[in-house]
């Protein structure tokens, strides 16, 4: 029988609420090293999640991070005439510090979704597609299960036992 998600997901992930503050996140972060983090509510139901780029992105200038749009728009791609030190980032993260998460989540369309079911070849797939991990939800309730990563599937395929 071919392997799922299910069996190869990493079950035990760091997770956020809604209401939780960019500074939870980012002492969530720092404390695991991990790079995101699920938002789930109360119920377990996913939300979304928050990154480590995200993250990034709120400690950056806001004219920096402003995004040009429309036909022949450029952002900007050389920042060596910025300059900036440790406290620039420190003040940054303490005016962000209270934003709630939820206010701050990455764009659904690049978090790939699949069922615990799904067979772990498609999950592979799209590990390799998005070059993120993949979230697992419960199709019929909506709630977050796990997650699908490198190295999750590493560990399940080669256990600790496996040499070369």
């Amino acid at each position: 029988m071919s392997l799922t998600c299910k069996d190869v997901m990493g079950i035990e992930q760091s997770t956020l609420r809604p209401v939780d503050t960019v500074s939870t996140a980012f002492h969530l972060m720092r404390q695991k090293g991990i790079r995101f983090l699920p938002v789930v509510a109360e119920d377990g139901t996913y939300i979304g999640v928050f990154t480590s780029p995200t993250l990034i992105k709120l400690l950056l200038p806001r004219a920096i991070t402003i995004q040009m749009s429309g036909k022949g728009s450029k952002s900007l791609s050389n920042l060596g005439f910025y300059h900036v030190d440790e406290e620039d980032f420190h003040d940054a993260l303490i005016e962000e510090k209270d934003e709630p998460v939820i206010n701050h989540l990455s764009d659904p369309d690049n978090i790939p979704i699949v069922s615990p079911d799904t067979p772990m070849m498609e999950g592979i797939l799209l590990l390799h597609k998005y070059k993120r991990h993949v979230i697992v939800v419960e199709p019929k309730t909506g709630r977050f299960v796990g997650v699908v990563s490198i190295n999750s599937v590493l560990r399940k395929i080669f256990d600790k036992d496996y040499e070369v």
